[in-house]
């Protein structure tokens, strides 16, 4: 690094990653290693409008900022906090321009795809080939930063533990039998194991480890929720309408979380809760947890499952279909009496 922005001189830092709930949480590795480095900085990180909850609890952090809308009020917004450097976590060449103009002097991110290096102090090839917590720490590394623990981590606050203990108490799911979470939702239909299975692999592992089943659904969900409550022979909760951080601090308390590919299964990884992970249409290699808690079932001989972008399933939807149906609940079944949880 520039020997005029030493570590001892950077005291306010700006991260910028506008992203879905999944992406959020994963970028939580990069506040941990700039909080242990710039032990005694500023540090604030600005989030797309209804992600504050991911990171408002972060002890890292000083502040949570949200993107606005407004170009002049958000370069304000920006300006008058003196940032000295700016980590922007995405290669979106606006953003760059946006802490420009704010007049940050040192600005670290990844080669931006209308930009390239410019307006990069220090620009970071934007590397899709691993997992995306590592993309990310790609940037931290660039300043010269050690990396030692890579694991996502999302905290949860006092009024999020107060309304679980709550819900837990009223649906009469503290009796310290296991909870076990279904997450059977996903963005889009494609990226769903079926909802027939969630149900068999919910009676299934009522019968085997005598567990409550919560069912989690996204805001728009609830329909799915309801069809594998009905098609199961045991009663289940539907918990829905929750925020991410009541959703964070639910997922904590369930001993085991069994989801497709989708932002709660990167939360419940983030509060170190056991997590099997199911993917029929996804990058194994840039979104499958890697940690040693959690699992992943998925049908292995599909190459696609580790050159495909998010998008580039959209035009593959038959092999994801093909992908899904090769999963049974036993396999779901036999993956859970492996994992130690």
């Amino acid at each position: 690094m520039d020997r005029m922005f030493a570590p001892e001189q950077i005291k306010r830092i700006l991260i910028i990653r506008l992203a879905p709930l999944g992406e959020t949480v994963l970028t939580t590795p990069v506040i941990r290693a700039l909080r242990q480095h710039f032990r005694d900085a500023h540090i604030a990180y600005m989030v797309a409008p209804m992600r504050e909850d991911l990171v408002s609890a972060n002890p890292y952090l000083n502040e949570v900022l949200t993107y606005q809308a407004s170009v002049p009020k958000l370069i304000y917004q920006m300006a008058r906090r003196k940032f000295q450097m700016a980590v922007v976590l995405q290669p979106t060449f606006r953003l760059v321009l946006h802490t420009f103009f704010a007049r940050i002097p040192f600005r670290v991110g990844f080669e931006t795809n209308a930009g390239g290096k410019k307006l990069l102090s220090l620009a970071v090839p934007n590397n899709t080939a691993q997992h995306e917590t590592q993309r990310y720490l790609d940037v931290v590394r660039a300043l010269g930063i050690e990396v030692t623990d890579d694991e996502p981590e999302v905290f949860v606050d006092r009024v999020s533990t107060a309304w679980v203990n709550n819900f837990l108490e009223n649906q009469k799911l503290n009796d310290n039998r296991p909870i076990i979470g279904l997450n059977p939702g996903a963005a889009t239909v494609y990226r769903r194991w079926n909802a027939s299975n969630f149900a068999i692999l919910g009676d299934r592992l009522h019968e085997t480890y005598g567990a409550h089943i919560v069912i989690t659904t996204g805001p728009r969900e609830g329909e799915l929720a309801h069809q594998v409550a009905q098609q199961m022979s045991h009663p289940s909760v539907i918990v829905n309408q929750t925020t991410p951080m009541q959703l964070a601090t639910l997922l904590q308390r369930c001993n085991l979380y069994i989801s497709n590919d989708t932002g709660p299964m990167h939360l419940s990884t983030a509060v170190k809760t056991p997590t099997v992970a199911l993917f029929g249409a996804s990058n194994l290699i840039q979104w499958a947890p890697p940690w040693d808690k959690h699992a992943t079932v998925a049908r292995q001989a599909c190459p696609f499952m580790k050159r495909l972008s998010v998008k580039e399933w959209d035009t593959h939807t038959d092999r994801a279909r093909e992908n899904f149906e090769a999963i049974t609940p036993d396999a779901i079944m036999a993956t859970v009496e492996k994992l130690a949880w």
